[in-house]
């Protein structure tokens, strides 16, 4: 699979507090490494990467074209934001070995629609944002589908074994562990607490007799 998302950098010698001059003229200073490369410090077109983070997110391979080196794929490791505009700040780019299979947290999407949930008798709960998943960096997917029309009834869950997998990467996280499931809205809960004490107030049946037994003569001698 090739590489389509590149990114041309350049080296930067502006490092701390001087770098918000670079923010200012649109630059956006990131950190280059990986096993035995770097680290360079590089500065890239902050609008191109903001709109490239936003379509591929960090477990799709990108291709950095640094001067004076080798074109390396790399995934995006780390971002740092600004804590009220949530701006990029800073980027770290991981070089990766591309005969090599590693380990990377793979953020799941809900698709489908339950059934349950379109009644208005349940909400979907999600418990589990990303799974580990083991592949080459060629093979990595952006992320894993998990399909919500399986929730037809409120006892349904979808744990992380559920989850369609591919003959190119393994999921590691625990086949156990919990992904999605339903919770009963109020008017649901409502709803079955007045059928219960309708089923407690009907009546079952003919009722009974009880008949208060008179003392034989007998008794009475």
């Amino acid at each position: 699979m090739e590489t389509k998302h590149m990114l041309d950098m350049q080296l930067r010698e502006v490092v701390g507090k001087k770098v918000k001059r670079l923010r200012r003229q649109g630059w956006l200073p990131a950190t280059v490494y990986g096993k035995g490369i770097g680290p360079f410090t590089v500065q890239l077109d902050e609008r191109n990467f903001t709109k490239m983070y936003r379509d591929i997110g960090r477990t799709t391979l990108v291709e950095l074209r640094i001067p004076g080196q080798p074109h390396q794929s790399a995934f995006v490791h780390d971002i740092q934001r600004h804590p009220v505009s949530r701006d990029i700040l800073h980027a770290d780019f991981y070089v990766v070995n591309l005969r090599e299979r590693m380990t990377v947290e793979v953020p799941l999407t809900l698709t489908g629609k339950s059934p349950v949930a379109e009644r208005g008798d349940g909400v979907v709960n999600q418990v589990r944002s990303t799974v580990e998943v083991e592949a080459l960096p060629s093979d990595m997917p952006s992320h894993i589908y998990v399909d919500l029309s399986f929730l037809t009834e409120m006892d349904k869950m979808i744990h992380v074994g559920d989850l369609a997998g591919a003959v190119e990467y393994t999921i590691t996280t625990d086949p156990e562990d919990l992904v999605v499931s339903l919770t009963p809205t109020r008017t649901a809960r409502t709803g079955a607490e007045e059928e219960a004490e309708e089923e407690e107030e009907a009546p079952t049946g003919e009722p009974t007799l009880i008949r208060e037994e008179r003392p034989s003569h007998q008794d009475q001698e």
